[in-house]
């Protein structure tokens, strides 16, 4: 990681623990499958994408209240997302059994 990476976080965030909490949460956020907020070319690591992040001011300092809220929204965004998947996984399953029937009334595959 280059120093000036962190001079110009520093600048922003000029208290050292928040700006590691934040870089902490963030790397953390991306090693999970975040998309960044920045293009890079190189295949940064996460902490270093992180930090240029909150250099350039897309980060904004949260509370630990409206982290755990914000966890809280995600969590249940991706249950949803998952039983909508299932549901829909389902609704194909139930289609394939329907259109098998439709297509071989009697349910007995075509013998040749």
């Amino acid at each position: 990681m280059k120093l000036k990476t962190m001079e110009n976080a520093l600048e922003m965030y000029p208290n050292r623990f928040q700006l590691t909490m934040m870089a902490v949460a963030r790397a953390k956020e991306i090693n999970e499958g975040e998309s960044t907020l920045i293009q890079e070319e190189d295949q940064a690591k996460p902490v270093v994408l992180a930090l240029k992040e909150i250099a350039q001011g897309m980060i904004v300092l949260a509370t630990h209240d409206e982290m755990g809220k914000i966890r809280e929204a995600k969590r249940i965004l991706r249950e949803r997302a998952l039983r909508v998947a299932e549901e829909e996984s389902l609704k194909s399953d139930e289609d394939g059994v329907d259109s098998y029937a439709s297509a071989h009334p009697n349910g007995d595959p075509v013998k040749s």
